[in-house]
C-alpha cells in the first residue's frame, strides 16, 4: 500500500526539522534531500529569506553558531496533500554575538509557527513566524524588553 501524500509530506517535514535542529551541523545535508531547488521563503529574521539550499543551510548555521544547547520541540504538526504546518518552541543559550549583541550566556526561550507548501514530497515554499520580540528582548537587543 502506498502512503498518502499527506503522510509523505509529514514525514518530509519531520526529517527536515530533525536535521535542521540537530546538534550536528553535518545534519544540515537534510536540506538537499527535503527542500525543492527553487525554494521560496518568507518571514525570516532580518528579511534574510533563504533562496536556495545553501542560503537555507547558512540560516541554520548562523543561528546555531550564535545559540548553543538547543532544545527544539514540535508542539503541533498538521499535514495534508499541499501543506504542512508546525508550531514549535525553542530554548537556547546565547553563546556568540547575534543581532549586534555580544554573547550573554542567557538561556532564551521563544516560540513560532511555520507553514510549508509541498510539491512532490519536497518543501517548495516556507512562511516562518518567530517570536522575535521574545528572542531579541531576552538577549538585550531591545533594552526596554530586557528590563
Amino acid at each position: 500500500m502506498t502512503a498518502s501524500p499527506a503522510l509523505i509530506n509529514r514525514a518530509t517535514v519531520e526529517r527536515f526539522l530533525a536535521g535542521t535542529h540537530s546538534p550536528d551541523l553535518a545534519d544540515l545535508k537534510v536540506i538537499d534531500e527535503t527542500v525543492a531547488p527553487g525554494i521560496v521563503c518568507h518571514g525570516f529574521p532580518g528579511g534574510k529569506n533563504p533562496r536556495d539550499h545553501e542560503s537555507y543551510k547558512e540560516f541554520f548555521r548562523a543561528f546555531r553558531t550564535a545559540f548553543g544547547d538547543m532544545e527544539f520541540r514540535v508542539l503541533a504538526l498538521l499535514a495534508d496533500e499541499r501543506f504542512v504546518s508546525a508550531r514549535f518552541s525553542v530554548a537556547v543559550t546565547h553563546i556568540r554575538a547575534f543581532a549586534g549583541v555580544a554573547p550573554t550566556g542567557r538561556r532564551v526561550t521563544f516560540g513560532g509557527m511555520v507553514l510549508y507548501r509541498m510539491e512532490g514530497g519536497l518543501i517548495a515554499e516556507t512562511w516562518l513566524q518567530l517570536d522575535e520580540l521574545a528572542l531579541l528582548g531576552q538577549i538585550g537587543a531591545l533594552p526596554a524588553l530586557a528590563a
